[in-house]
């Protein structure tokens, strides 16, 4: 099954020499950047000897460097010639645990280029770190180089495309990825399920696929992921060189067919017209077509993708968001279909239990969420997790959450004492050692300490998330009763966490220091909760104005400067630009024309344009509730203002940022919307402005159930709290925070950038302890086995909704059982049937929560559907007006038809409709309510099912009891001895 076998061959042919090239140039670009150790000459000797240890090691392998080796030709050269009259040059290269075998051989010089084949075979057993296994054990690549008379280094495929270490090509942990594809193409694997985390890359893998193999057929989700992945492709490949050209490659997507295909009425397709469709697509796919396409992305909840899935056939086919394609049987089949017929790279973080029956066999890789932090491309995440008594959760979440935590070497944003010590010698000249080491111990200890971050909560009980979010709250208020009840905790929580940070700085100058001994020196510290809210808070706000205000002046990104500031380096920044202002119109050539030419930009800045620059910046400011936007564009304004005028007076703008006068939080209800609770019920405008509030500081919790746990992304979350209640939709939806998607979903809210340090903290009903339900923070960050361990609750959650079915069955057997025998012969299996008829209900009680639950949302959804459709037939009376755009202007001043637009707007966004005019939207919405109609028609024959069943079963366990009781007064046995 799969394409055709000569389609395949030239997929691997293709694959191996992209990867082998592309490894080649991350190889070597560890060693021009220091990272790897080079040995010239034959290694074999010293690679065997060091195979043969128990622990291999690298730096027995190799002792020199590259440079020895000279140029072919020069007198102490170490090129030699050989069979083929060449010179060749032996060395080994090691990096990351791998120890690689190098044969260059110098091909001579073409038209002034200098041309090498290399051949590289890797050699060592040791395990490699991820990232740096640039070929598997064993394996023999051949690479053509060429160094031009620049000096400058590419590497040439097969296909002529170069590529140089600035190229647009796959990370060397994604250039794995597919390497591991190509060998599982070459074992006759065709179809295989890759697991790739939050942040590690998906796109680029397919992208980088499409670079290797020419043509291929992507599949993404919704609309927004097509333009996301067209982008992508066009620009990764449009950067690259082939044969000396470049070229920006053509993308078909299903809107090209209505630009090919003559159809009356594309919202009522007759047959005539869905064989024409089905048709034109083919000869795309065949390549026939009269215009030419060089990839084609799909959406794979278009409208017209079920009709020519079809005719998708020997083509590289790549599926983002595998785990979508198994939510229905329709879906499943047509993804079955797409293997049959295909090569297959599927790929997903958070894979399902259909997902992997349809690719069967480990995954061909698991990147998760953890391997992406080991490897640096997101934030690193401090997991905690523990189990508790149910009346504990919350008291003990906010508790932990007021706890301090702090970076560690090797975090960005990390302060290193050592350094700190060096700077407070060198100003002030006459203090004692120990003093100044004191000093930088405790100043790095305040630098380094993470408290009151902004928070994401997640639970799928609402009275849990109500009294988390109403905890916070309190305190943020001043609740004196609720403050005290958590004040000496956290004192002792913060003394713990201070004692085992300051250990670790102290053993920077002491490696032999005791824990005893820091304990001696670190009180219980006096805890202010309000304040530390209050502190915080300020903080966040300050760091949204100054990175906003900056962005204007300077034209930068407030993303990068809110980075800044988390890690310590604004001020420096600000000292920069400072040393440039002071000479800006009196020494303007001593100023570098990339600073000079910002501050000129500065002389036409006015509060008018500052304004409009910050319109265009839009989002969150502009989601923000309207007295609080308006409050906080003030404040934004004001200082950006300020910056410009000392700007033109050539006067430091430090003190502007660094003395900026406090905010009234009062004002601008930063503490009446500390802390909330939403769910799928709330209204998606009240989340979209308490997503815009935490995003800029004027909120600081928001706990929700998985509404906000996907497609949430905030650079300033650093913290998430994940509350596992013993719930009962842990049976049988994988959708929810306890499920598994959601749930680790939910914990990468907080990994979106690369500075400080994270933390996700679990809280876990202990009914759950050792049973294997729960995914929990440890195993969805772990590095290697996160998948398995995915996999491994998401088959003990079929389980447990198999046993829900069989305690059904086993409580009618036992009605229907009690119903027709004697008693005295019931009387010895009465107690053990008792308890299992308890347990069984228990089940069925669970199962019966669960579906009234789903019932819930599934309600919800429907009114959200009426409301949309409500809101689309009002504005279709609207002359003119088209889905998706601004109302026109006399409309738009209209309360009425203003309210709708905006209703229609954020509606449609958060049921994912994505049909683009008003006839299709009506379509959709329809469709939409008629599968929901039928889920809850389904549910409510369900809860009727499981109501009566639940109802018999407590009255025969009723009577059961009755009997037992009876018939022990009659036989004269006590309960004494019975329990003996």
């Amino acid at each position: 099954m799969g394409a055709e076998s000569k389609i395949v061959e030239k997929q691997i042919d293709d694959l191996k020499d992209y990867t082998d090239t592309v490894a080649a140039v991350h190889l070597l670009k560890e060693v021009v950047s220091g990272g790897a150790v080079v040995t010239v000459g034959s290694a074999k000797d010293s690679i065997d000897l060091e195979n043969s240890k128990k622990d291999p090691k690298i730096g027995n392998v190799v002792k020199a460097i590259l440079a020895k080796a000279g140029k072919p030709g020069e007198e102490k050269s170490q090129w030699v010639k050989k069979e083929d009259n060449k010179p060749h040059l032996e060395a080994a290269i090691t990096i990351g645990g791998a120890v690689y075998t190098v044969d260059m051989t110098y091909d001579g010089i073409q038209e002034d280029k200098q041309e090498y084949t290399v051949n590289i075979t890797s050699k060592l057993n040791a395990e490699v770190s991820r990232g740096k296994l640039f070929f598997d054990p064993s394996q023999a690549a051949t690479v053509k180089l060429i160094y031009d008379k620049e000096g400058d280094l590419r590497a040439v495929t097969k296909k002529g495309l170069s590529v140089e270490t600035k190229s647009f090509i796959p990370h060397a942990y994604q250039t794995e990825i597919l390497a591991k594809y190509y060998n599982s193409l070459k074992e006759g694997k065709e179809q295989r399920l890759a697991v790739m985390g939050t942040g590690s890359g998906k796109s680029i893998v397919m992208a980088g696929i499409a670079q290797a193999v020419g043509r291929t057929v992507m599949i993404v989700p919704d609309k927004t992921l097509v333009d996301q992945q067209s982008l992508e492709t066009q620009k990764m490949l449009g950067a690259g060189v082939v044969n000396g050209n470049k070229h920006t490659p053509s993308v078909f997507t299903l809107e090209t067919i209505k630009r090919n295909v003559d159809v009356a009425d594309w919202d009522q397709l007759t047959e005539l017209d869905i064989e024409e469709i089905k048709k034109y697509f083919a000869s795309v796919i065949e390549n026939t077509s009269e215009d030419h396409f060089d990839q084609i992305v799909l959406q794979a909840e278009h409208p017209l993708f079920k009709y020519i899935a079809d005719e998708i056939k020997n083509s590289m086919v790549l599926i983002d968001e595998s785990h979508r394609h198994t939510f229905n049987d329709e879906d499943a089949q047509i993804l079955k279909g797409l293997k049959d017929r295909n090569s297959i790279l599927a790929l997903t973080a958070t894979p399902t239990s259909k997902l992997y029956d349809l690719f069967p066999g480990e995954p061909l890789d698991d990147l998760s969420l953890g391997a992406a932090i080991e490897l640096g491309t997101i934030r690193p995440i401090q997991p905690e997790v523990a189990y508790l008594a149910e009346k504990d959760l919350v008291t003990q979440a906010v508790a932990h959450y007021f706890d301090d935590y702090y970076l560690e070497e090797g975090m960005n944003g990390y302060t290193n004492p050592v350094e700190l010590k060096e700077q407070i010698k060198k100003a002030h000249i006459e203090i004692e050692d120990s003093v100044a080491e004191q000093q930088a111990i405790e100043q790095a200890l305040e630098l380094n300490r993470i408290r009151c971050q902004r928070n994401m909560g997640f639970s799928d009980d609402k009275a849990t998330r109500e009294k988390l979010a109403e905890i916070y709250q309190k305190i943020a208020r001043g609740d004196g009763a609720t403050i005290e009840q958590y004040q000496a905790q956290v004192a002792e929580f913060r003394r713990n966490s201070e004692i085992k940070a300051k250990l670790q700085l102290a053993k920077k100058f002491n490696g032999a220091i005791e824990k005893e001994t820091i304990e001696k020196d670190v009180p219980v510290r006096a805890v202010d909760l309000k304040k530390d809210i209050d502190t915080e808070q300020q903080k966040d706000i300050q760091r949204t104005i100054n990175s906003y205000a900056l962005a204007l002046v300077f034209n930068e990104k407030p993303t990068d400067l809110a980075e800044k500031d988390r890690t310590h380096k604004l001020e420096e920044y600000l000292k920069e630009w400072d040393q440039h202002i002071s000479k800006y119109k009196i020494k303007n050539d001593e100023i570098h024309d990339l600073f000079l030419s910002k501050l000129k930009e500065c002389e036409a800045k006015d509060r008018v344009k500052l304004n409009e620059a910050l319109t265009k910046l839009g989002a969150p400011i502009s989601k923000l509730p309207a007295e609080q936007r308006n409050a906080i564009v003030k404040l934004i304004l004001d200082r950006a203002e300020a910056m410009v005028a000392n700007i033109k007076a050539s006067q430091p703008i430090s003190d502007i940022v660094a003395k900026a006068t406090p905010v009234n939080l009062e004002a601008l209800k930063a503490t009446e919307n500390y802390a909330t609770a939403i769910d799928m019920s709330t209204d998606s405008s009240i989340i979209g402005e308490q997503l815009a509030q935490i995003e800029v500081g004027l909120r600081t919790h928001i706990v929700a159930d998985q509404v906000i746990a996907t497609g949430v992304s905030i650079r300033d979350i650093l913290n998430v709290q994940i509350i596992n209640t013993h719930s009962p939709v842990i049976e049988s939806d994988i959708n929810v925070i306890n499920g598994i998607l959601s749930g680790p979903q939910a914990t990468g809210r907080c990994v979106r950038n690369k500075d400080v340090s994270a933390r996700a903290q679990q809280y876990i009903d202990n009914q759950y302890e050792g049973k294997g339900l729960i995914l929990t923070v440890e195993e969805i960050i772990h590095p290697k086995d996160s998948a398995a361990k995915t996999r491994a609750v998401m088959e003990n959650r079929e389980k447990r909704a198999q046993a829900e079915e069989q305690a059904a069955i086993r409580i009618q057997s036992a009605v229907k059982g009690y119903q027709t025998s004697r008693l005295f012969q019931q009387y010895k299996p009465l107690p053990r049937d008792i308890e299992k008829l308890q347990g069984d209900l228990k089940l069925v009680q669970e199962r019966l929560d669960d579906i009234k639950k789903s019932l819930e949302t599934e309600g919800t959804i429907k009114n959200k559907l009426e409301e949309l459709a409500k809101a689309e037939k009002e504005l279709s009376l609207i002359p003119g007006g088209k889905v998706g755009q601004a109302l026109p202007q006399e409309f738009a001043r209209n309360p009425f038809f203003y309210l709708q637009w905006v209703r229609e707007t954020l509606l449609r966004e958060v049921l994912e409709i994505k049909a683009t005019n008003r006839v299709d939207v009506l379509n959709e919405i329809q469709k939409n309510l008629e599968e929901v109609e039928k889920e809850i028609e389904e549910l409510k024959v369900e809860e009727n099912k499981f109501e009566k069943l639940f109802k018999e079963g407590t009255s025969a366990l009723k009577k059961m009891q009755e009997t037992k009781e009876q018939l022990e007064e009659n036989l004269g046995i006590t309960h004494q001895e019975m329990t003996l």
